[in-house]
């Protein structure tokens, strides 16, 4: 051998790209600095989104852990453009929701092994696009590209929300052997697409498509995709450049290559190289390394950052890894390129590589990976409670004015700034309609959508839903601890469930159970009409809509159950009970005087008040049941029911069951008090845990 290790930087690295059953050993032996393998997404992620396949993860951990051991550094690429079969029958690359599931992958992945890498890279992009087998349509092709760019986008951001460092990207190109005659110099130009080429190069380290591109392309690219460079243009700490052809390259073509794309595209970045194997004869292999080391030098010697050099195999079978003959799982490169002596090959670099050691550490510092976090937020009127949830448990909970929307949000950018690192995901909780991925925060006066949150806190997944969706959200995992048995089962089963929550206004929300589990179905019905019950109850009804007619049901004597259940309502209610009375003038109350007095016996009216309130909200409560039939059980939650427990004793109960000829049906339902504290910040951590587990 010309070369060794000496003649090179002391920094830079030797290593293998994944390959045919590799043996570790025999890896550590020649003195290999780093193995590259690639993941399989289908090997972790059985249906390419949803449950993990244990098997599949517990296989690369012992990979990684096996490599360490004997002092090879774990470098690893989480695709090289295949997809499990599902997803490729949901579009694959060309439907966009794939950089979300891509970004997923990644994460579920480097939650497991990131600790203990060297390097990771998201995607071996593939620049001769073909190999994704498109056809021809150019639509799918160029849907294919910038998805691809955005999923590597994505998958950097899923990885440096972990803490994880040295990541970089890849690019796996063909090109064209100048000594065969096909091309007239060594440089970029000699790529088999060219064209391909240039649009991942300069959307990647450009943030945008070439302009003289642009008049064919745009008309094809996704809707907003102009937006999407701020994820595909994350910051990467190198370049890696796969190199590969059907025939052995000319090694002289390697070092113009390198140094124009260091030159015109990555510039600074430091640049990986990755090679064909080196095959033939003995004394052919020790010939071209020579060839390669020396264009590497060259590189180096023009300028150019090269770091690294790896020997390309081909497949790896990570089933095995963690014995003395490792042997690495099928992944890959393409079946047809040969399949080289492996002994000879190592038998080749064993005469570079032993001897010195380069400074850099083997992986990740030990505490580097950080566990994901998610933010919750119980939005009000005045004020805004964010909740911090890690293992799905909440760790911490904040209190902000909720202000403006710009003060809204920083307050969202304040605690992602305190923490350091991004939120998976955000779901934001608060009274108002959603619409199209904003909510209309009524009592806030102003409209925060799913947009806002994501630039406001990088979040990869954000949900803004309607308070009473968290509500119902929040008796999902409600157990005997957090409950007052008003009638039936002591633990509350497993079913459907209602969840009445009277406060500023009355929420009604609905837990449906289906296939073991829960879903969500909105709806207004604390605005169902509200009747007399009793004879004596109609002149109260009748001066109410002297107070508020717009309330009520045309001509009827029906007005909205809002207008007397909830702590708006209660003020009317008191109103109304009093000029039934014949008060002239009826003093205006709080909901809380109301029930403050009612329960000191102090105000025969308050008592009435009180009275109709509880015996009303019952009804309502148990007709709703009875339309939905919620067998694991009807729930009051909030404020008003956990502060004024004496409300909700027999003539509640009484009211909920009277039902006529289904009076015993509704006996046999299980009714609820919820304990729960922060109810919305429980509700919002559950839907959470649900999205995210789709």
């Amino acid at each position: 051998m010309k070369y060794t290790r000496s003649d090179f930087p002391r920094d830079f690295l030797f290593g293998v790209a994944a390959s045919t059953k590799q043996n570790l050993d025999m890896m550590r032996e020649a003195g290999i600095d780093c193995f590259k393998f690639p993941i399989s997404w289908g090997k972790v992620l059985p249906e390419g989104r949803g449950e993990a396949s244990q098997s599949g993860l517990d296989a690369y951990d012992r990979l990684v852990d096996a490599l360490l051991a004997r002092g090879i550094r774990p470098c690893a690429t989480l695709s090289n453009g295949e997809l499990p079969p599902t997803l490729g029958d949901l579009g694959g690359w060309r439907n966009r929701d794939i950089a979300g599931w891509f970004a997923d992958f990644t994460e579920i992945v480097m939650s497991r092994i990131g600790d203990r890498m060297f390097s990771a890279a998201p995607i071996s992009l593939p620049i001769h696009i073909n190999r994704l087998n498109l056809g021809d349509c150019r639509r799918s092709t160029a849907r294919a590209i910038h998805h691809l760019l955005l999923a590597h986008g994505r998958g950097i951001d899923a990885m440096r929300n972990l803490g994880m460092s040295n990541l970089g990207v890849e690019l796996d190109f063909d090109w064209v052997d100048p000594a065969n005659g096909t091309s007239e110099d060594n440089s970029l130009l000699t790529l088999v697409d060219k064209r391909h080429a240039r649009l991942f190069l300069s959307g990647l380290f450009d943030n945008t498509y070439p302009m003289n591109e642009l008049a064919d392309l745009e008309s094809d690219l996704p809707t907003g995709w102009q937006e999407d460079f701020g994820t595909i243009g994350q910051p990467v700490d190198w370049c890696g450049l796969a190199c590969f052809s059907r025939a052995q390259p000319d090694p002289l073509a390697l070092a113009p290559f390198l140094t124009q794309t260091w030159q015109e595209f990555s510039r600074e970045l430091p640049i990986f190289v990755t090679v064909n194997e080196i095959i033939g004869s003995n004394h052919e292999q020790v010939d071209r390394l020579n060839h390669h080391l020396a264009a590497t030098k060259s590189a180096l010697e023009q300028g150019a950052s090269v770091k690294g050099y790896f020997v390309a195999h081909l497949s790896v079978d990570v089933d095995s890894a963690g014995c003395g003959n490792d042997r690495f799982a099928p992944e890959g490169l393409d079946s047809d390129l040969p399949n080289p002596d492996l002994t000879a090959t190592f038998d080749t670099l064993k005469t570079a590589l032993l001897g010195g050691s380069v400074s850099l550490p083997l992986a990740q510092p030990v505490g580097a990976l950080q566990k994901h976090w998610n933010l919750v937020a119980d939005i009000g009127g005045t004020n805004t409670r964010l909740g911090v949830i890690t293992d799905g448990t909440l760790n911490e909970l904040r209190k902000y004015p909720t202000g403006s929307l710009p003060e809204l949000l920083d307050a969202f950018h304040t605690l992602r700034d305190e923490i350091g690192t991004n939120p998976r995901a955000v779901v934001a909780a608060g009274a108002g309609p959603v619409n199209n991925g904003t909510i209309r925060l009524t009592n806030a006066q102003l409209d925060l959508s799913e947009d806002d949150i994501a630039k406001a806190t990088g979040a990869q997944h954000t949900f803004v839903i309607n308070d009473f969706t968290a509500a119902a959200w929040s008796v999902a995992e409600i157990t005997s601890d957090d409950v007052e048995v008003l009638q039936g089962a002591k633990e509350p089963p497993s079913g459907t469930r209602l969840v009445v929550g009277p406060g500023t206004g009355l929420g009604v929300g609905a837990l449906l159970y289906s296939e073991g589990r829960y879903h969500t179905a909105s709806g207004e019905g604390g605005h169902i009409g509200l009747s007399p019950r009793h004879v004596d109850e109609v002149e109260i009804f009748k001066a109410a809509r002297h107070i508020a007619p717009e309330c009520f049901f045309d001509d009827t004597l029906v007005l909205e159950a809002e207008m007397f259940l909830s702590g708006t309502g209660l003020p009317i209610l008191y109103q109304a009970a009093g000029m039934a009375a014949g008060q002239s003038n009826v003093p205006v109350r709080s909901a809380r005087d109301i029930l403050e007095e009612a329960r000191a016996q102090a105000d025969p009216i308050a008592e009435n008040a009180a009275h109709m309130f509880t015996t009303h909200l019952g009804a309502v409560m148990g007709d709703l049941s009875v339309v939905l039939m919620p067998v694991g059980g009807v729930f009051l939650v909030g404020g008003v029911a956990e502060k004024n427990r004496w409300l909700f004793k027999d003539a509640f109960r009484d009211a909920f069951n009277a039902g006529g000829r289904f009076s015993d049906l509704r006996r046999s339902m299980n009714l609820y008090v919820s304990e729960q504290h922060e109810f919305g910040i429980v509700g919002a951590n559950n839907f959470c845990k649900s999205a995210l587990a789709r």
